[in-house]
């Protein structure tokens, strides 16, 4: 049986506290006790075998063995700058997004995106779903999620970060190139998702000014949700 696995914001060798949910998830769910063994990971590559070593009704204290540290990608990266879409259907993006492997979640703020929540709030309720994704996958990385804002500006935060990476977007223009012919080098690549309601002209030639190729993911209109998961994983196959 697999030992459970919970995750760590300070991952250290010897003794740690569990924190938030995973408190309650070891408690109160699983019912585990002093000397059940579990997994710990702190969502940067960093992971380690763990026994409990104190249960109270509050908290646990984890004794955590040596902590292992898997390499950080470098290049290939995949990073999505996507619309927001409403409720749930954006939760299901973020949670499979982080289970393909994708290294960055932008929320970006088009002309047309639905409103929703934003700011600190927003990235703390996506961040949560991210760790339990992570969790029930096996990834050791979590990926980097930006609070929403407009197109521009996130541009400018994401290619000041990955000055390298090439960025591409959905879209059944004339020039789209299939994306089973569109080849990165193995560069970090920006995939860019406009909101149901298309991009207007402004942000189409706002993103052709940034180098921006145009890409078709298939010959039907995919909803936001369903667009960042098919970029996500024909990117993440390939790196």
């Amino acid at each position: 049986m697999d030992r459970p696995i919970f995750y760590c914001r300070q991952l250290k060798q010897g003794g740690v506290v569990l924190e938030g949910d995973d408190v309650h998830h070891l408690l109160h769910v699983l019912r585990l006790k002093r000397g059940d063994n579990v997994k710990v990971f702190d969502g940067l590559g960093a992971y380690a075998d763990a026994t409990v070593a104190e249960v109270t009704r509050k908290g646990a204290l984890l004794s955590v063995d040596v902590v292992q540290k898997a390499s950080c990608r470098q290049s290939g990266r995949v990073i999505i700058a996507t619309s927001l879409a409403k409720g749930q259907r954006f939760d299901r993006l973020i949670s499979k997004c982080t289970e393909i492997g994708v290294d960055h979640i932008a929320c970006v703020l088009f002309a047309r995106t639905v409103k929703l929540a934003a700011g600190d709030k927003a990235v703390e309720r996506y961040m949560k779903l991210a760790i339990s994704a992570a969790k029930q996958s096996g990834g050791l990385f979590l990926p980097a999620i930006d609070a929403p804002a407009g197109l521009e500006e996130s541009l400018e935060a994401l290619m000041k970060r990955y000055p390298e990476a090439k960025i591409v977007f959905g879209g059944f223009g004339e020039g789209a190139v299939r994306a089973s012919e569109w080849d990165s080098g193995g560069a970090d690549v920006i995939a860019v998702i406009g909101p149901e309601g298309g991009m207007t002209e402004g942000e189409e030639q706002l993103l052709r000014g940034r180098g921006a190729v145009e890409v078709r993911l298939v010959e039907n209109v995919l909803r936001v949700e369903t667009a960042a998961v098919a970029f996500a994983a024909v990117l993440c196959c390939r790196r």
